[in-house]
């Protein structure tokens, strides 16, 4: 009776009955790890994104820049000496300013106001030397402010987000950013790339430029791929937030466009300088804020600004594009201003 008690209560522990448990069912335990095996293989993913994937692609970026640098770019910086001080000091006061004041009044969360003074801080992208071209600006003001303001933007950006990231997380999130590892994360992948990038093309002026396009072009993609990764990543915090990040984002490129074109009329700078420096304020270098963001905080919600800001960047600068070459064809030509000036 003891033997067949013994084997009765084996038999009921092996297919999971008595005590309250359910039976065994091995189609569970096969969706339980295949479960735990997609949470893995994802968080793989993300790790590889945000520890390789995205460091590499704006080591690239930066590569390309230094690629197209000459010194001839750095002789240029001499002339036109007032409307690029009036650049550079508009970019480094108007867009923080109002960055700050969006953070601090209607940012939904410390992490995205943190993001926002982030994207607010970004200097101008290469891009918006080819948007002023087409718009009819001073180009060569453009390229002197992207290459002066991503020198700039180099040293104080460690000063910047340090400061953002203790005021509005060091308390709740705890989080401890040493400032000189920080500092040097951001030049190790910023300054040195480009360093770089500017040697070769002074040693190997050829191969620099065969290798500038198919570097640029892989970064690109690199680069639009973790956006991807963030934006499926952060899913929950975009449909809770998608509403004030799209509404923000458009504020402050709004604002920060008005503003330096006020400016500029008050300090009479002339229409192709306010079109240049305008241009400058839009089109912004993403890619370091992400890289801060995602790869030394390793917060992926404080990311979600800069991705935000790329498409509506865009209308806005295509937009402006757009006014800035019609108001070129309304305006009188130089023989015509002149005679009507003589008369």
């Amino acid at each position: 009776m003891a033997a067949r008690q013994r084997r009765r209560t084996h038999r009921e522990r092996r297919s999971g009955q008595g005590a309250g448990r359910l039976p065994y069912d091995p189609r569970q335990w096969r969706l339980h790890h295949h479960d735990r095996a997609c949470t893995m293989s994802y968080a793989a993913l993300m790790a590889i994104m945000s520890g390789w994937l995205l460091p590499g692609s704006l080591v690239c970026i930066m590569v390309v820049m230094g690629l197209s640098l000459t010194t001839d770019d750095f002789r240029r910086l001499v002339h036109g000496r007032r409307a690029l001080f009036i650049g550079i000091a508009s970019m480094l006061v108007v867009p923080p300013l109002i960055g700050l004041a969006m953070a601090l009044t209607v940012a939904p969360t410390p992490a995205l106001a943190v993001g926002f003074i982030l994207l607010a801080t970004t200097p101008g992208g290469m891009l918006s030397n080819l948007f002023t071209d087409m718009a009819k600006g001073d180009l060569a003001l453009s390229m002197s402010l992207t290459l002066l303001l991503s020198i700039i933007y180099m040293f104080v950006v460690p000063f910047y987000a340090h400061f953002a990231i203790l005021h509005f997380l060091g308390v709740e999130a705890e989080v401890r950013v040493p400032l000189g590892a920080f500092v040097w994360d951001i030049f190790s992948i910023t300054l040195l790339p480009a360093g770089l990038g500017f040697a070769l093309r002074a040693w190997r002026p050829g191969f620099a430029l065969a290798v500038k396009g198919p570097v640029k072009l892989a970064a690109m993609i690199v680069l639009f791929t973790s956006f991807g990764f963030i934006l499926v990543d952060q899913i929950p915090t975009l449909r809770a937030n998608l509403g004030a990040l799209v509404w923000i984002t458009v504020a402050i490129n709004a604002l920060t466009l008005l503003a330096v074109l006020a400016l500029g009329r008050v300090l009479r700078l002339g229409r192709e300088q306010r079109v240049a420096i305008g241009i400058e304020h839009l089109m912004r270098q993403e890619g370091t804020a992400l890289f801060i963001a995602v790869s030394i905080v390793g917060n992926n919600e404080m990311s979600l600004p800069m991705i935000m800001n790329t498409p509506i960047a865009l209308l806005f600068v295509l937009a402006f594009v757009a006014l800035a070459r019609r108001g070129v064809r309304h305006a009188p030509p130089p023989e015509a201003a002149g005679s009507v000036a003589a008369a």
